[in-house]
């Protein structure tokens, strides 16, 4: 008697979430000088709130102004200027304009 069979190799192919573009990247790999889009705000609820009550929300145009080394970036927001940490550049997504 036979116990197992032999499962055939099934390819699977992995797309982006529908909310996200294929072409949108981390802001943390965005150069100084780049304008972005943001086109999904990741994290929990506390991180989105707090990055919505920044101005930062999906749609929000900016341009990134300076990249702090590793440790964060400076970009300006409809004449603000916003410094933003590591932890967020990795949660929020854009494309470039």
């Amino acid at each position: 008697m036979r116990l197992f069979q032999a499962v055939s190799e099934v390819e699977v192919q992995t797309a982006p979430p529908p909310s996200v573009s294929a072409s949108s990247f981390p802001l943390v790999l965005a150069a100084a000088g780049e304008r972005v889009r943001i086109m999904e705000l990741a994290g929990g609820c506390g991180m989105v709130r707090r990055l919505e009550a920044m101005g930062l929300r999906a749609g929000s145009e900016f341009e990134v102004l300076q990249r702090e080394g590793p440790g964060g970036m400076l970009i300006q927001l409809a004449g603000t200027r916003l410094a933003l940490g590591m932890g967020m550049l990795h949660r929020i997504r854009v494309i470039r304009l």
